[in-house]
């Protein structure tokens, strides 16, 4: 059995998609670590809206990964 990769507690973002504009941009907090199901995990996670969600592994990243807050980004002269 696979350990889970975020914890309780743990801010997590959302790696949105085109189609997932109907879930709002932010961190969020997970409630609980679901068991494993047909080989994939899911969280229960909570938004800044309140709104408890469902979110597969895959779906989500550590906070810091969603953007590139603080990371030096090297641009190339034109």
């Amino acid at each position: 059995m696979s350990e889970a990769v975020f914890q309780v507690g743990q801010v997590v973002a959302f790696a949105r998609r085109l189609c997932d504009g109907h879930i709002p941009k932010g961190g969020f907090t997970v409630l609980r670590v679901m068991p494993l199901e047909g080989g994939l995990r899911t969280y229960r996670v909570r938004g800044k809206d309140g709104q408890e969600r469902a979110f597969e592994e895959s779906q989500l990243r550590r906070e810091g990964a969603a953007s590139d807050g603080g990371k030096k980004i090297e641009v190339w002269p034109t």
